[in-house]
């Protein structure tokens, strides 16, 4: 009936002006605008009576259509990546990225962009994404911003896991590290979880990385000590301060602050774990580092672009990068630091541990096991809470804002650092996330 209503309405204004009446005076007797009155003027001169009516809207011709070829192909490299069988589709994830990125590798002409591939793939039922639980907590959180290689890395563990082998089952533990901003990962596993295979891993991935400014992770009890000395520094500690890391313990309760780790978790578990046989920890470490050859490698990082960094790939990036980053001593090996009875004694270097520490009901937080009074009224806020060694003091900041001073009476003579420290500004910033 509208639409009815609207051809009658542009057939009264055409005979209107056909009987010479004036443009001001139809616009007032239809109530339309001198577009509107021009345009339908316009289709009558061109058709008739029969150019007043509306026309269709769909196109006559769709262009760039994706040819049938091409939908085939993307569908038979799902196929193919779905099957792991293949040497490049051993570790390799499954998804649209994944699949132009194959199309580009084969030279195919006329590559859909990724939003097209995925709409194939929609359409043929292969998609399926999953909701992601979003942070809540508004207050602004002390964030260590990681603008290039070496600036920040994250250290997590994943287990206690399990092998089934012709020897019975083995339980074990894997550590994996990234370098936020380069995207290299390093992974160790043990059959432990205690002070030593932790240090054995950070040290590895020294090596094969690089020392970073900043080493990040959570409270795990191999890393803090478990504070059962309060002014005691565990051995992972120390051996940040001694080579010259400044080391960062994430809230407790808080694994989201560690992002990039926990994403290499998922995706080591998933590409690793579930995806390949391994039946004893021999074999899964000799299927980890294949994985990490095509990690480094073959895998184009999103968040790597080749106008910015040269590369998308984490291992090219890091290598072009070498000289420029901080390595370990040379000469530097663990076991020169355990005794005859088997336990690791590092010494205490100048630097500095923090703590990032949600504010608790009655105005305090905990650090190294003991509880330190800050402000009632900062209930529910973050704080950065600083051991200086050197200074032998616990100094605690908000928003880079001294807030308290607290004594922190180290024991032992301390010394200074076999890497030092590069001058340069904090990386500490205090954001909404």
């Amino acid at each position: 009936m509208k639409n009815q209503n609207e051809y009658e309405k542009r057939c009264k204004a055409i005979q209107l002006y056909k009987e010479g009446i004036g443009f001001n005076k139809i616009l007032q007797l239809v109530q339309r605008g001198r577009g509107w009155l021009s345009k339908w003027l316009k289709r009558y001169k061109e058709s008739g009576f029969e150019g007043l009516k509306d026309r269709l809207r769909v196109p006559k011709r769709i262009w760039r259509k994706t040819t049938e070829y091409m939908v085939k192909k993307v569908l038979s490299i799902r196929v193919e990546l779905e099957s792991h069988k293949t040497r490049r589709s051993a570790f390799a994830g499954i998804g649209a990225e994944v699949i132009h990125w194959e199309l580009k590798q084969r030279q195919v002409s006329n590559v859909p962009s990724i939003p097209t591939i995925e709409r194939i793939l929609s359409r043929h039922g292969k998609t399926g994404k999953l909701k992601t639980k979003r942070n809540n907590n508004n207050q602004p959180y002390p964030y260590f911003k990681a603008e290039t290689v070496g600036d920040l890395h994250q250290t997590d563990l994943v287990g206690p896991r399990h092998l089934r082998g012709p020897k019975g089952v083995t339980r074990f533990y894997s550590f994996h590290t990234v370098d936020v901003a380069g995207h290299t990962a390093s992974t160790s596993q043990f059959t432990g979880k205690q002070t030593i295979p932790l240090c054995k891993h950070l040290v590895g991935t020294w090596q094969s990385i690089c020392i970073p400014q900043v080493s990040q992770m959570d409270n795990e009890m191999a890393a803090t000590g478990g504070g059962r000395y309060p002014y005691s520094l565990s051995q992972v500690i120390r051996l940040h301060l001694l080579l010259g890391i400044h080391l960062v313990f994430i809230p407790q309760g808080e694994p989201g602050r560690n992002a990039s780790v926990e994403s290499f978790n998922k995706l080591w578990q998933e590409r690793v774990l579930r995806r390949h046989n391994c039946p004893t920890l021999t074999a899964l470490r000799r299927t980890s580092e294949r994985f990490l050859r095509y990690y480094h490698y073959e895998k184009p990082h999103r968040s790597l672009t080749q106008k910015e960094h040269g590369t998308r790939f984490p291992g090219m990036l890091r290598d072009r990068l070498w000289k420029s980053l901080r390595h370990l001593p040379k000469g530097f090996i663990l076991e020169r630091y355990i005794d005859s009875n088997g336990h690791l004694d590092l010494p205490i270097a100048k630097g500095k541990v923090s703590f990032i520490r949600k504010v608790d009901s009655r105005g305090k937080i905990e650090v190294n096991g003991s509880a330190y009074f800050i402000k009632r009224r900062l209930e529910g806020q973050y704080v950065v809470a600083a051991i200086f060694t050197h200074r032998k003091r616990l100094v605690v900041k908000q928003e880079n804002r001294i807030i308290k001073s607290f004594s922190f009476p180290i024991e032992g003579h301390i010394i200074d650092p076999l890497v030092p420290h590069r001058k340069r500004k904090s990386l500490i910033k205090f954001t909404m996330l």
